[in-house]
């Protein structure tokens, strides 16, 4: 068992994402598309800037609509969009999701194993 917060165990997580240098933005959004940790990489100059929060609440809202599939299809495990510049990786969890955008010539298998093994230690510690 950690001895620290889940908010404290989710703020290192995506801290330890950020050292990873394909990584642009790593952060946990909640149900409401609100970003409630994490950042952008040192260096990194954001692509959406001020709409950063829009990307948030439709990456939620993309994550809130495909529940109708649950039951046919099974939970969602992730959500990757592509895109010419840059890479997007959604993960729900407990009611949240991790969001992480990566540089488009990154792995995105190897940041979701990452991420899955945080969530592993995410159930221990709550």
């Amino acid at each position: 068992m950690k001895d620290f917060s889940s908010e404290e165990f989710l703020n290192k997580c995506c801290n330890d994402l950020l050292l990873r240098s394909e990584v642009r933005f790593a952060g946990i959004v909640n149900g409401m598309g609100r970003q409630v940790s994490g950042g952008y990489n040192k260096g990194i100059t954001p692509l959406v800037d001020e709409e950063q929060h829009k990307m948030c609440m439709g990456q939620a809202l993309e994550l809130s609509m495909s529940k109708d599939l649950d039951d046919p299809l099974g939970l969602t495990e992730y959500i990757i969009s592509k895109r010419k510049k840059v890479i997007l990786i959604s993960i729900p969890f407990d009611g949240c999701l991790f969001l992480i955008s990566v540089e488009p010539n990154a792995n995105p298998d190897l940041i979701i194993n990452q991420i899955n093994q945080y969530l592993k230690e995410y159930v221990i510690t709550s």
